[in-house]
């Protein structure tokens, strides 16, 4: 039996939750700096509302104030143990962490979680990396929970490729467009480059490897709206960069 791949590891599905009312599903991974871990997701998945327009997602208004989170359980491998986090403090302000200069124009956030005696996190910024050339064209994966698929074991790896220039961005648009044929529940998922054998490096130098080569690319954030069923099926990717900045800002977000 081959090994998991190490990336397949590093996602846990999340549930949202007003109270035990159920609201919604997403993805979300692990990262950690020193000995603490955060759960990075996207700010939509913990807030119930669309960062671009300001309105609830759900049809009711609900906000969710927990969510269920399914770690990976330390007993064995490939086994989940789940539980539920509060997303509040006890003034009724979020405990998450957004962008120190953008907030939630950057649809990603980073929760800090306390380290569980029954837990095993497998954070993706640890695992190995190379430094392989991102350009408009290149193919990368997806790696979340589509429609809640298998949201108890290993995540489905949805192709992808970058669809608009990675370099080029703007004061409303600091995402990068992939083209993808996502589904509901890969909201805050993984978003990185994989290589077979040759790859391509940032300095122009081809490399030859055995195995697999991978770069972390970013957060994706769902599916340009549309409502036409015959749309462009373009995607929404955070810049990983901004994973790193969110930590090191602390800054708590504000309702």
């Amino acid at each position: 039996m081959k090994p998991i791949d190490e990336y397949s590891t590093t996602t846990c599905p999340i549930e949202m939750f007003f109270g035990d009312t159920y609201l919604s599903l997403g993805t979300s991974f692990t990262w950690q700096v020193g000995e603490q871990y955060y759960l990075i997701t996207n700010w939509h998945n913990l807030t119930g509302i669309n960062p671009f327009n300001g309105q609830h997602i759900s049809d009711y208004g609900a906000e969710p104030n927990r969510i269920k989170i399914w770690y990976h359980s330390n007993t064995q491998l490939g086994v989940r143990y789940w539980e539920f986090v509060t997303l509040l403090d006890d003034d009724g302000q979020p405990l998450w962490f957004v962008h120190p200069q953008y907030g939630n124009k950057i649809d990603v956030v980073a929760l800090p979680i306390p380290p569980h005696p029954d837990v095993t996190h497998y954070p993706i910024n640890m695992m190995s990396q190379r430094n392989l050339s991102v350009s408009i064209g290149v193919d990368l994966f997806i790696l979340g929970y589509p429609y809640g698929i298998d949201r108890q074991v290993w995540p489905i790896w949805k192709s992808a490729s970058i669809a608009s220039e990675p370099e080029i961005f703007d004061d409303d648009k600091k995402y990068i467009l992939v083209d993808t044929a996502s589904r509901p529940g890969m909201s805050g998922s993984p978003a990185i480059l994989r290589t077979w054998g040759s790859c391509l490096l940032d300095d122009g130098a081809v490399s030859m490897v055995t195995g697999t080569s991978t770069r972390i690319f970013g957060v994706y954030s769902g599916r340009l709206a549309s409502a036409d069923p015959l749309d462009a099926q373009l995607g929404i990717v955070w810049p990983i960069a901004f994973v790193d900045e969110i930590i090191a800002g602390a800054t708590q977000d504000k309702k």
